[in-house]
């Protein structure tokens, strides 16, 4: 059975959201990006958030530590 992944934060940025993920990674925390890459032939052409998904047991661990960086 597939683990379920759940955001904790979602990002205009994909490059904000990479820092996050990084973050989390640093911690222990295993982190996705969704979606994965909005470019196109043209370039980045859908604008939708770029959501931080953590797996379900992670996601208080995944919710403090951004609150531990909010709060720097």
């Amino acid at each position: 059975m597939e683990e379920e992944w759940f955001a904790v934060a979602a990002f205009g940025e994909e490059a904000e959201a990479r820092l996050l993920a990084g973050r989390l990674e640093t911690e222990g925390i295993e982190a996705r990006l969704y979606p994965e890459f909005q470019g196109s032939y043209y370039g980045e052409a859908v604008n939708q958030p770029f959501r931080v998904l953590v797996p379900a047991h992670r996601v208080l661990e995944a919710r403090a530590v951004l609150a531990r960086i909010e709060a720097e």
